[in-house]
């Protein structure tokens, strides 16, 4: 694409003036120059709506752009649910199997004295008489399996009763998993039609701003052909003065916002970038800023998520860098403005582009598969970098809003 001036009107003048030696070597008769001007007025009307188009289509890329933002947060909230029925799921049916080890070993430990008991319980007395001892002896070891008996049925009732306990609470996690299931593929498919649709508004914008550059170069060569040379570089010397002048008052606005953004606060060391925050993933840090490992104090957190999560943009700003990296594998920097960039390793996907423009939860990539323990998580490495230094992210993520 075409890269445009600051401001399109100074590139239109610009352009006059390179055309103008030419049109002022003949003199133009009244008739021809009441055509011409008629023509540069209708050249300037369709530079201008072009120009309402671009910003039109521009509107509506960021609109379905904050779209994106909403679903991507919808989907991360479905992945963390996702997790947690999964792990109370597997809690459960870890506690039904351990109910039912228990009951085993129990049947196992009574299996020897199960003819016995039976005996005793089916045939009382003549078990009794049948034993080669004093009746005094007798009757005590009847009374003692007897209770035994009786603690083993109310200790078995209880192991039953824990498994079918375990055995609910498995088959109502899993109802809820295979719920939430469906409401994650539905959002995981409106991400996807959202992003169809981010895309076609991006080529539609870019085609509309193609559009506008070239009304603006026929304005241009309309301008050229329907005035002088003296006129022309006067109203080039005006328009000039006029963009210096906004130019010099923009740069005053952005001083004194600066001025505004470095001034002391409460905690004048927590980074602030700019347009919003948010969570990369849904996940835990399981490694602090600073903490030790092989290669010395980690310089960011690391994020401990469930595989294939959808990861988003922490700040807005553009994407500096998304690429693979020497042994990071993908990585992606995010240039938030203000000296601030994020950096995020350990994705399997990237789903941005080096100078693309991004919102605060705009999502611009996925995590991969498992680790290789097997417990369903993937692990995203995150660093906030101030001026080309390391800051820890923790502040800064848990005050977003």
């Amino acid at each position: 694409m075409v890269v445009r001036p600051a401001d399109p009107r100074l590139g239109w003048w610009l352009a006059a003036a390179l055309l103008l030696p030419a049109v002022a070597l003949t003199q133009p008769t009244p008739a021809a120059l009441e055509q011409a001007q008629r023509a540069a007025r209708a050249q300037r009307e369709a530079a201008e709506a072009a120009a309402e188009a671009s910003r039109a289509a521009a509107a509506a890329e960021r609109r379905l752009a904050e779209r994106r933002v909403e679903a991507a947060r919808q989907l991360q909230a479905a992945e963390r649910h996702l997790a947690d029925i999964e792990q109370r799921s597997r809690t459960a049916a870890e506690a039904a199997t351990a109910a039912r080890g228990a009951a085993r070993a129990q049947a196992e430990a009574l299996a020897p004295m199960l003819p016995t008991m039976l005996r005793l319980a089916l045939w009382p007395a003549e078990s009794l008489l049948a034993v080669p001892a004093p009746a005094e002896d007798a009757l005590r070891g009847l009374l003692v399996l007897q209770g035994l008996s009786r603690s083993m049925t109310e200790e078995a009732a209880t192991l039953r009763a824990a498994e079918a306990e375990a055995g609910r609470r498995a088959a109502a996690a899993a109802a809820q998993a295979a719920a939430l299931r469906e409401a994650e593929t539905a959002a995981r498919l409106a991400t996807l039609v959202l992003e169809a649709d981010l895309k076609e508004a991006r080529e539609r914008r870019a085609q509309a701003e193609d559009a506008e550059e070239a009304a603006a170069r026929r304005a241009a060569t309309a301008a050229a052909r329907a005035t002088s040379l003296e006129g022309a570089l006067a109203r080039l010397r005006r328009e000039e003065a006029r963009v210096r002048a906004a130019a010099a008052a923009r740069a005053r606005t952005e001083a004194a916002r600066r001025q505004d953004a470095s001034a002391p606060s409460r905690e004048p060391a927590q980074p602030a970038p700019r347009g919003g925050r948010a969570m990369p993933v849904a996940g835990q840090v399981v490694r602090d800023f600073g903490s030790a490992g092989e290669g010395g104090p980690a310089r960011g957190i690391t994020l401990a998520a469930p595989a294939g999560a959808r990861v988003v943009s922490p700040c807005a700003g553009r994407t500096a860098f998304a690429a693979a990296f020497r042994s990071y594998g993908l990585l992606l920097i995010v240039d938030c403005g203000d000296g601030y960039h994020f950096v995020l390793a350990g994705l399997d996907r990237l789903d941005t582009a080096p100078g693309q423009r991004l919102l605060a939860g705009e999502p611009v990539g996925q995590l991969g598969a498992a680790a290789p323990d097997g417990r369903g998580r993937a692990s995203l490495y995150l660093e906030l970098r101030r001026g080309g230094r390391p800051v820890d992210p923790r502040s800064w993520l848990a005050a977003r809003g």
